[in-house]
């Protein structure tokens, strides 16, 4: 998909609107040719000294080529300027010490644009034509749904602590678990917790610093903290690893933090180093997640999904100023909501129909801008059985719950025209379900295949099929939206530990040697029932736990591919870093919640049919105020 024509649209004068403004441009000075040895002494006085860069000679070659182009015979006046911008970006983007002909030219085009979008000119064009930003404009034009094999490919290099845009190589897999380990260390060592105090601070020994595993040995008896993978041994036990070894736990007097613990993520885990070289737990704890401007800050603001469009720079940088007058517009459309609705969306199922068409009636009054429908839209694993069968699973009747849905939208004309509706796979749909019969199948998720959805793409103008996970792009905002079993997962591979720091520990206290996997624990014989706000209370808990596990992990999927097979070229897509301003991962098997944690705005339509009553709920998000509210209606 195309990305918006940001800078154009931005910047140009709409066809029955006055000109605010006509601002005639300076003369352009006569170019000279300057040699490289004139040069020199200016960019080492800015570049070098002030900056502390080297700058080799093809770079001074190339500078001298552009200022004498550029600036003319003023050239020693007004080249300042632009080489201590110059030297700026160069240290924001972190592109090391010395200045090469190939990154210089990025970074001077770079600087262009940047003072083109704040000053408003083009050298270009002999008359320029000043006009409010964003003065009329389509909202479908900035709005974009990112399939997970569509997604810009960044990949993180530790030595450089940045992202780079690669290619997928036969290393990737190796190296995935590597990669997500430096990402979250890197993290952490932003972290005014973890970074070192100055000589004078008076809080110098509140800060935590993180030890290799590799550096334990000879230091029996003393205190450690250490950043790891959990894995289960071969013997059993649990062990954390790290890029420079691996170190067996003993978690018998372990206080676990805030979160579920579950093999595949990466934990902080301090305790005291023993002779028999293991390391005796005293607490654990996540990672804690970051906010997405510090984030973006740390990696010279990124444009990871191409949203900002021409306004990003040619290195895939955001334009601060393009983005800035996004949030306004954004501000200014109070009235756009996004509707999620809830999972296991059965279309073979009749009280479903009934309860799309009240959801329908009451949308159709006012339109939101795009409605989200997870699947699996069928209530039992698709089977490739052929074409000419109508059993449960075959691809006609697959077909025939689909056409179903089309004559139902048909009712609705100014709602299909107007909104956008996107379409999420689950489980039980093809074709990944032919293999995994309804189980865990391998993540990122293909969309259903045309071959079933023929007539909706006839009724809806604007479906969208989406990939699971996917991405949703509105404006400067970027939306998680997936659907995955998430709570019982984490609910039957959580540590149990002896103690916890969490208001549900009480019911989590086990013996160290019980099955750490085990299913999901059943109320207690002798318990009492809980009072209404006993069980709300408990709600609010579970969710702050499951939000917390996800967003400090900084992944969709953190766990081994025993549990949850990824695939490997496209992992990228489930990364969470930076943070996106909202998630919708839709699980039916947790209650509905609308959560914020660290500036991220977590969602949970939970299931479109409840078991215990006959109400249909779903949640609609406003894109102005990146808030949420949930509705309900009986059916």
């Amino acid at each position: 998909m195309p990305s918006p024509n940001l800078q154009s649209f931005a910047f140009t004068s709409p066809t029955n609107a006055a000109p605010r403004a006509i601002r005639s441009p300076s003369p352009a000075p006569l170019p000279i040719e300057l040699q490289p040895f004139q040069v020199r002494p200016v960019a080492y006085r800015i570049l070098s000294k002030k900056h502390g860069l080297n700058l080799k000679s093809s770079g001074l070659d190339l500078l001298a080529t552009y200022i004498g182009r550029k600036y003319g015979r003023d050239w020693r006046t007004k080249s300042e300027p632009f080489l201590d911008q110059i030297g700026r970006r160069w240290k924001e983007q972190d592109r090391g010490l010395f200045i090469d002909a190939q990154l210089l030219q990025v970074v001077i085009r770079e600087v262009e644009l940047r003072s083109s979008s704040f000053t408003g000119s083009v050298t270009e064009t002999p008359i320029e034509i000043v006009e409010d930003p964003l003065e009329s404009f389509c909202p479908q034009e900035f709005f974009h749904v990112w399939d997970a094999f569509a997604q810009p490919r960044w990949t993180y290099n530790r030595m450089r602590k940045h992202f780079e845009n690669l290619l997928p190589s036969a290393k990737h897999q190796v190296h995935s678990l590597s990669s997500r380990y430096y990402l979250l260390l890197h993290r952490l060592l932003r972290n005014e917790e973890f970074q070192p105090p100055s000589f004078h601070a008076s809080n110098a020994g509140s800060w935590h610093a993180i030890t290799l595993i590799k550096n334990l040995l000879g230091r029996h008896g003393k205190s450690c903290l250490i950043l790891g993978l959990l894995v289960r041994g071969s013997n059993g036990n649990w062990w954390a690893e790290d890029p420079s070894g691996r170190l067996e736990l003993e978690l018998d007097n372990a206080v676990a933090g805030e979160g579920y613990f579950v093999p595949g993520c990466m934990l902080l885990v301090d305790g005291v180093y023993t002779r028999i070289e293991k390391l005796q737990v005293k607490t654990v704890h996540h990672p804690p997640a970051e906010f997405r401007s510090s984030s973006r800050e740390a990696y010279g603001y990124l444009d990871f999904m191409g949203i900002g469009g021409i306004g990003s720079t040619p290195d895939g940088r955001f334009d601060l100023a393009i983005e800035r007058k996004m949030v306004a517009e954004e501000e200014r459309k109070a009235e756009t909501k996004i509707v999620a609705l809830g999972g296991d969306l059965y279309l073979d199922d009749l009280r479903t129909l009934d309860a799309l068409g009240k959801i329908f009636d009451v949308l159709a009054c006012k339109p939101p801008l795009a409605v989200i429908l997870f699947g699996s839209f069928m209530s039992f694993p698709f089977y490739n059985s052929g074409a000419s069968s109508r059993y449960k699973g075959s691809i006609l009747q697959k077909t025939d719950i689909f056409d179903q849905l089309a004559q139902l939208l048909s009712k609705y004309p100014g709602l299909c025209a107007s909104t956008t509706f996107i379409f999420v796979p689950g489980n039980n749909d093809p074709w990944g379900s032919t293999a995994s019969a309804g189980g865990p199948m391998l993540w990122p998720q293909r969309c259903i295949p045309e071959i079933f959805t023929s007539q909706v793409r006839r009724v809806l103008k604007k479906a969208i099929w989406a990939s699971n996970p996917s991405r949703l792009c509105y404006f400067s905002q970027e939306i998680v939206i997936c659907r995955d079993d998430l709570a019982s997962r984490l609910r039957r591979n959580n540590i149990r530990f002896k103690s916890s720091r969490s208001a549900t520990s009480d019911k989590m206290d086990t013996s160290p040697d019980e099955d750490t996997q085990a299913d999901d624990l059943g109320p207690d014989a002798d318990a009492q029932p809980l009072s209404p706000n006993e069980t709300q209370s408990e709600e609010n808990v579970e969710t702050e736990k499951m939000v917390r596990t996800v967003l400090d992990q900084g992944h969709l999927s953190p766990w081994p591919s025993s549990l949850r097979p990824v695939i490997s070229e496209y992992e990228h897509a489930l990364s969470l870093t930076p943070l996106p301003h909202a998630t919708i991962i839709c699980d039916p098997t947790a209650s509905a919640y609308a959560h914020s944690y660290t500036g991220c705005h977590a969602m949970n339509p939970c299931r479109f049919l409840p078991f215990d009553k006959r109400r249909v709920t779903w949640i609609e998000y406003s894109t102005a105020t990146r808030t949420s509210t949930t509705n309900s209606i009986p059916y």
